[in-house]
Parts: structure tokens; sequence; C-alpha cells
């Protein structure tokens, strides 16, 4: 039954991805207001990393929203943030979470999503989204889903990736284009 929600979540994110409203005006980051940030919880660590982006962009006098994925099994240490699991999709593979809904209805200059790997739940929520400009790590066949990807080692620690990230980020529209 779980491979069949999969499939059609799967097939209902590549139909919100053609029907998307994103304005795809992109603002600098110096004139970004709104931030939203995705990931999958998966260890202390990953979490550490995500708190420390929020307390930049925080400094930085940005509103942030955050929504993650939390596996199986998993803990959403300290309880900070929305969190979505697999049992938020229903039989037909629509998104139920009213946290997710939320998320989505929200109109972000940026998202991002900072999953190295992918995640059906997180893109679906993305492929929702009304956001501006839609940042995330490279993955084979996301040109669709995402504005600005990433190329990182794999190999990396995950703080080096959010900074690589950030790096491009800051680039947009510091130099009029």
């Amino acid at each position: 039954m779980e491979l069949i929600n999969k499939t059609l979540l799967r097939r209902r994110t590549e139909r919100l991805l053609d029907q998307n409203q994103s304005t795809g005006n992109t603002v600098s980051y110096q004139d970004a207001k709104n931030i939203g940030i995705l990931f999958t919880q998966s260890d202390r660590k990953k979490y550490q990393a995500i708190r420390d982006l929020v307390k930049q962009f925080m400094n930085d006098e940005k509103q942030v929203k955050v929504l993650c994925y939390l596996e199986k099994g998993g803990e959403n240490y300290d309880f900070r943030y929305d969190y979505i699991t697999s049992k938020d999709v229903g039989l037909w593979g629509k998104m139920q979470s009213s946290s997710a809904l939320k998320f989505a209805e929200t109109t972000f200059d940026y998202i991002y999503y900072l999953d190295l790997k992918r995640n059906i739940y997180l893109e679906n929520v993305l492929a929702m989204s009304k956001a501006s400009c839609r940042i995330g790590f490279y993955k084979k066949n996301n040109d669709s889903l995402l504005d600005l990807m990433v190329q990182v080692n794999g190999k990396a620690p995950f703080e080096k990736a959010i900074d690589q990230i950030l790096f491009y980020t800051m680039k947009l529209g510091s130099d009029g284009k």
C-alpha cells in the first residue's frame, strides 16, 4: 500500500510542478524578507546546522519558517520546527498535513530544500510552494523543481554544503543581474 501512495504522490508532485504558480521574480538576498527551509531530520549534527542557518537568517533580519520531514523512528530535537511524516499523505497521494499546506501557501522570497538525498514528501511541499526562488542541492532530474541548484561533494560535512548554498544565494542580484 505504501508503494502505491508513493507512486501517487510522485505523480501529484509532477502535476503540481506543471501547474505551479510561483512568480519566478527573484529578489536579491539583501531585499529578501521571507525564507522557508525544508529538510529531512536525520541526525543531531544536521539539526544543529539548520538551527545555525536559521539564526544567521534572523540576524540578517529575515522571517524564517522551517518544515522538516521526520523519518520513522527519528527525533524532532527540541521540537522547534513543524514536521511531517509519511503518515501525512492520504490514500490517493495527497498531502494532508495542515503544517505542510500552510507552509506551501506562504509566499517566500527564497525556499531552501536542504537534503542531499531525494525526499518525495518534501518535494511535494516544494512543488506546491509559491516561492519566488527555490534553492537546493543538485540532484539528477531536479531542474523543474529548483531554480538554483548547487552541486556539492556528498562526502563534505553538511555545514560546508550549507555554506556553499549561502555563498551562491548571496550572489543573487548583488551585481545588478
